[in-house]
C-alpha cells in the first residue's frame, strides 16, 4: 500500500460525507430525491434512501420545473425570483460546492422573505433560466434595481417597481382607490 493511500481515501471519505450532510439539509429544506441527487453528485438511490430515512415516507414525485411559465404568472413570484438570484450570484463566486451555494441561497431568502413563495425546487430552477438563456438581468427604470426578465419581455420596470404602482398614483405616489371594474388606474384623482 502506498504511505499517502490512506490520506487520499480519508480526503475523499470526507467529501462523501460533506456530500451526505449537504443531502440531508437539502431534504430538510424540501429538496426532493432528483434535485439533491442532482445538486450533490449522489447516486439517486443513495438520495431515496436518505430521504425515507430523514422524512419517514418517500421523495414526493413529480418532475421539476422545466419553464417560467409558473414565475411569469404574478409580478410577486418574478420579485421573489430576483431576489433569489440576487443571492445566487453572491453565494457562487464563494467556492463553496453547488449544494452549499443552493442551502445558503434558500436559507437567506426564507430568512429575507416573511412569506415565502418560491420553494427548494422553484429556487434551484431561477439560476437554470437565466443560464438557458431564458431570462437576463435588467435595471430597473423608476429604482435602477437589477432584477430578472424574460428575454422576450420588452418592460423595463421591475416586479417591484409594478406591485408599488398597482397602489400608488405614478405621479404624486399617493393611493389610489380600488375600483372592482374597469381599467386600472395609474394616477390618483387629483393627478387626473
Amino acid at each position: 500500500m502506498y504511505p499517502n493511500a490512506r490520506a487520499i481515501c480519508d480526503a475523499d471519505l470526507c467529501r462523501h460525507a460533506a456530500r451526505i450532510l449537504e443531502a440531508a439539509e437539502l431534504i430538510r429544506l424540501g429538496g426532493r430525491a432528483g434535485l439533491v441527487s442532482r445538486v450533490t453528485g449522489l447516486e439517486k438511490k443513495t438520495v431515496t434512501r436518505l430521504y425515507r430515512q430523514l422524512q419517514g415516507e418517500p421523495s414526493p414525485p413529480g418532475q421539476a420545473p422545466f419553464t417560467d411559465a409558473w414565475y411569469l404568472e404574478n409580478e410577486l413570484r418574478m420579485l421573489h425570483a430576483s431576489v433569489v438570484w440576487y443571492l445566487y450570484q453572491g453565494l457562487v463566486r464563494t467556492g463553496r460546492s453547488d449544494a452549499q451555494v443552493l442551502i445558503d441561497v434558500y436559507q437567506a431568502y426564507k430568512y429575507i422573505a416573511r412569506e415565502p413563495v418560491l420553494d427548494l425546487m422553484r429556487a434551484a430552477f431561477v439560476p437554470q433560466l437565466v443560464d438557458m438563456n431564458h431570462w437576463e438581468e435588467r435595471e430597473c427604470q423608476h429604482c435602477f434595481t437589477a432584477y430578472l426578465a424574460p428575454l422576450d419581455g420588452n418592460g423595463s420596470t421591475c416586479p417591484g417597481c409594478k406591485l408599488y404602482f398597482r397602489h400608488c398614483c405614478r405621479v404624486c405616489g399617493g393611493p389610489i382607490n380600488a375600483h372592482a371594474q374597469g381599467r386600472r388606474r395609474r394616477v390618483c384623482e387629483t393627478c387626473k
